[in-house]
């Protein structure tokens, strides 16, 4: 047909430029597929649609052709600026931005001898361990998780003693090195450091006392001291 041998020169002759190579292949092999492709009647569509005759079908499909190339030649063209294309966050990468604690984290087992050392370590003295009502007997172990989500907006850090919720708090993000946990209605605050090194959290208690409450009692210092700082966490899949 004299219209199809017409586009396929015009289009050849566009793609014997350098920058269109890849796209002069694909134009082959849709005329090759033209040239080998019987058209079909479909039985069961016969009296409802009209059936294209041959000469039609391929002259058609060689103008699809040249809208393909086209567009392929189009992705092919160097774009200009600096710096390559802009890619998009997704939506992960996005949350992570606005709050890298998202998410839960596990620290490994510890025992109770591990978890006083942290406390007395932390500067809390027997007295102060006594009055907050602490007791963490050796020869125990337990196994902490937190996590950090945002369930009908609200920010809550859970802790977890196994499957069992031994605390729940809201939490703030301050800046990229701590953030504080409070519970709105109650007197406690605490403000936290945290560094996150690959797939690991650091958490320290820093402050006792921020801008959103009063400062804590002493059994959540020190328990909170206890679970948190004895051992770093492990982000979870």
């Amino acid at each position: 047909m004299t219209a199809e041998r017409d586009v396929t020169r015009i289009v050849r002759s566009w793609l014997h430029e350098d920058a269109h190579e890849d796209a002069g292949r694909v134009l082959d092999m849709v005329l090759d597929l033209v040239d080998t492709t019987p058209q079909r009647r479909p039985s069961g569509l016969a009296r409802r649609f009209p059936i294209m005759n041959n000469n039609i079908v391929r002259f058609g499909i060689a103008a699809a052709a040249v809208i393909l190339v086209a567009i392929v030649g189009i992705t092919l063209l160097p774009r200009s600026g600096v710096g390559g294309p802009t890619i998009s966050p997704t939506p992960s990468q996005s949350a992570a931005a606005l709050d890298p604690l998202a998410g839960r984290w596990a620290a490994p087992t510890t025992t109770c001898e591990q978890q006083n050392a942290t406390v007395n370590a932390a500067g809390f003295t027997a007295e102060q361990i006594s009055l907050s009502g602490w007791s963490c007997p050796n020869g125990e172990t337990h196994q902490y998780s937190v996590r950090f989500w945002t369930p009908l907006s609200r920010s809550l850090m859970t802790i977890l003693d196994g499957t069992t919720q031994a605390s729940q708090t809201e939490y703030r993000i301050v800046d990229d090195q701590t953030f504080e946990a409070f519970y709105p209605d109650d007197p406690f605050c605490l403000l936290y450091s945290y560094v996150i090194d690959g797939d690991q959290l650091t958490l320290e208690i820093v402050g006792h006392g921020c801008s959103t409450g009063d400062p804590p009692i002493l059994n959540d210092r020190v328990a909170q001291t206890a679970i948190l700082q004895t051992s770093p966490f492990t982000r979870q899949p």
